[in-house]
């Protein structure tokens, strides 16, 4: 089955930027006079998708703290909230004084564990006291069988005994439940003195005691300026069309906050661990589910929930907590009915593959989906700089033209071998693959594309084919040792279009050392992380970012990668944080082998500079790269001293910005350079030979 492909226009994506931004490359910020690197970063992704013909452009979207008291909140990597009271977002609608404890358990689930050496089962005292009528009954041993039966039960499990009361029989409302035990030599061994109240008592809290929404100030600073900003009838189309219903994409960019507050600020976590929980989530995922129907719709129940690590575990009291239906996490196509039905399907017990079938495209999709889940894909441009964030941006735009199997220079020197220079039945390898049921790596590899097993971390890529078009170590443009040399992003980055994330609980953005940073740093184009890890967010999971064999799947084959990333992804109101370019499009019915060379734009610049008694040369170039001809290269330098001495240096990453230091010079010396520029193909351009001297040293 062929995919219908879809292709946003430049002007379907709204940008984001801060407009409170303060650089925090200030070297830059000097050298080249920028002094909003956000805004410079939005400027350069509009101007890069600038349609030539029609000149639809992307929408630019900057925004300000509109708080005194929070002055530049949006230079933190949170938003600051001024309310922080709503976590379990329940409040008492009971008789007599509201509870104060954050963990509120229900009377109908008293349980408790005994796992002391040798108890005595006949000692047990338990007893409950109604907090509104003081009136206190002692509560019997149920008989055997006793459904119905006031009092409580005694299980025997492997090394330990559960004691299980539904106190509700006894009293509604707030209740104390006393409880003690003693061992066989009549010492006390557990006494506990307990609260429990009645869920029926509570109800959904929007702003929690103080009357103040937890995310008021993400509201106010980023949501309803989004909001007007796309309903405003000024912005909208000539055919009346609200931007609104338009755009399909929102792309964030570096300098935003990479993280806010749920839904009502409440509480999410995936497992019954109470330090799994967090109020914090991914700002994308919040501007994702913008006009979802929170109010109605998913309007969330007061639940009853297991909750482990509660208060009084360690004396093997079991919670079951009063909170609501949020602080489940919401997966899903109930949530998120983008998704494709199998994503992250290999995760449960019952492992399948998936179906292959035709998943409508956003614009279609949203209108077919039930009221109250109008969704954007969203997405982050994000680097350890501005320029690394350009290039981003830079690589999506050509693997968007060029992204082949060929692209991988191994894969060049087989087909070399063969005296061949592409593939030619690239599209009947696409059929073959849907027709035998082919997903991922599997997939992936029968396409051509040589996979990389990342032993480092089983989940990620277990059946998924990533990382994906990682460079083999010395690539340069040509292989060093051929086609069986092995891929190592760790060492030699990735070629662009390159896909790579780690699912493990310290892959934050808030960590500069998280592994996210890492993949980054090596030029990939496409990854994820959490937003945050730790630090107030829910713990990821191994479902957390984008299921690759969806992705791959759709993407390859004439969907945008923002639409793709909705169909393979499980959560919404997250803490995900998915770094890409939505408009990346990489449709291999469409893709070319790039044979042009690299043609650079100015003149090579040139600059000496001496620091701890040690010369080096920076070397500089920029290429003519356009959206509808992108270009990147390596660029390459080689320098012949008077004594017949060589030096040779290699930019690290492709780029269409290309820069090299060289080192290894000596002071206050001639040499003549050589500069070369090699794509991603392998297709060079040689500069003309010039002469420079490097700097005295003292």
């Amino acid at each position: 089955m062929r995919v219908i492909p879809y292709k946003a226009a430049p002007d379907q994506v709204l940008v984001l930027y801060n407009a409170d931004w303060q650089s925090k490359t200030p070297v830059l910020k000097k050298t080249q006079n920028i002094g909003n690197e956000s805004e410079e970063l939005a400027k350069y992704y509009a101007r890069m998708y600038t349609d030539p013909t029609t000149g639809k452009r992307p929408y630019l979207l900057g925004l300000k703290c509109r708080h005194k008291k929070f002055d530049r909140d949006l230079n933190n990597w949170y938003i600051k909230e001024a309310s922080n009271d709503n976590a379990n977002a329940i409040r008492y609608k009971g008789k007599g004084r509201a509870p104060q404890e954050p963990v509120l358990r229900d009377l109908r689930r008293v349980e408790i564990k005994i796992d002391e050496p040798v108890p005595d089962l006949e000692s047990i005292q338990l007893s409950i006291r109604s907090k509104l009528t003081n009136e206190n009954i002692t509560v019997p041993k149920a008989a055997a069988g006793g459904v119905k039966a006031k009092g409580y039960y005694i299980k025997k499990n492997k090394a330990s005994y559960l004691l299980t009361l539904d106190a509700s029989r006894f009293f509604s409302g707030s209740v104390t439940v006393f409880f003690s035990i003693k061992d066989k030599k009549g010492k006390t061994i557990k006494s506990l003195k307990l609260a429990y109240y009645d869920y029926l008592d509570f109800e959904f809290s929007e702003r929690g005691l103080d009357g103040v929404a937890d995310d008021k100030i993400l509201e106010e600073d980023v949501l309803e300026p989004v909001r007007d900003f796309l309903e405003d009838p000024k912005n909208a189309l000539p055919s009346g069309v609200l931007l609104k219903d338009h755009i399909l994409y929102i792309v964030v960019m570096r300098g935003m906050p990479i993280s806010a507050k749920g839904v009502y600020g409440a509480e999410r976590g995936a497992t019954a661990n109470r330090g799994d929980h967090g109020v914090r989530g991914s700002l994308q995922q919040r501007l994702q589910t913008i006009y979802y129907d929170w109010e109605g719709r998913f309007r969330p129940p007061v639940v009853v929930m297991p909750m482990k690590e509660g208060p009084d575990s360690a004396s093997g009291v079991v919670s079951y907590v009063i909170t609501t239906a949020l602080r489940s996490s919401q997966t899903g196509l109930r949530w998120n009915p983008y998704m494709h039905k199998d994503a992250y399907a290999y995760t449960s017990r019952r492992v399948r593959e998936p179906d292959f079938y035709q998943l409508a495209p956003l614009r279609v999709k949203r209108e077919m989906v039930m009221p109250g889940q109008f969704a954007y894909g969203v997405t982050r441009i994000e680097g350890h700089d501005l320029e690394d964030a350009k290039r981003i941006i830079d690589y999506s735009l050509y693997a968007s033209k060029y992204l082949r199997p060929e692209m991988d220079c191994r894969v060049r020197a087989g087909l070399a071998k063969e005296n061949k220079k592409e593939i030619t039945d690239l599209t009947e390898r696409m059929r073959r693959v849907e027709k035998e049921g082919l997903w991922g790596a599997d997939e992936l590899k029968a396409l051509g594309f040589i996979t990389q097993i990342d032993k480092g971390n089983y989940k990620d890529h277990k059946g998924q084919g990533v990382p994906f078009m990682a460079r083999p170590p010395g690539e340069d443009g040509s292989c060093g040792k051929g086609k069986d040399e092995k891929a190592d992003w760790s060492v030699a980055g990735f070629y662009p279009g390159g896909m790579h994330r780690h699912v493990e609980s310290s892959n934050g953005l808030n960590y500069s050392r998280s592994s996210v940073w890492r993949l980054l740093k090596q030029g990939v184009t496409l990854t994820a992380a959490g937003a945050p890890a730790y630090s107030g967010g829910p713990h990821i999971t191994n479902a957390t970012f984008w299921d690759n064999r969806i992705l791959m799947r759709y993407l390859l084959r004439g969907r945008d990668l923002g639409g793709a990333l909705l169909n393979s992804t499980l959560y919404v109101n997250w803490s995900t944080s998915l770094i890409g370019d939505p408009l990346m499009h990489p449709d291999l019915s469409k893709t070319v082998v790039d044979n042009i060379p690299p043609e650079i734009d100015g003149e090579i610049s040139v600059e000496s500079y001496a620091e701890f008694r040690k010369v080096f040369l920076e070397i500089k170039a920029k290429l003519k790269h356009t959206r509808t001809a992108p270009e990147v290269a390596l660029l390459k330098a080689t320098l012949v001293g008077a004594s017949g001495d060589k030096v040779t240096a290699v930019s690290p990453l492709y780029s269409a910005r290309p820069k090299l230091t060289v080192e290894g010079l000596r002071p206050d010396s001639e040499y003549s350079l050589t500069v070369t520029l090699v794509d991603p193909y392998g297709n060079e351009t040689k500069l003309e030979k010039g002469r420079v001297k490097t700097r005295s040293v003292y």
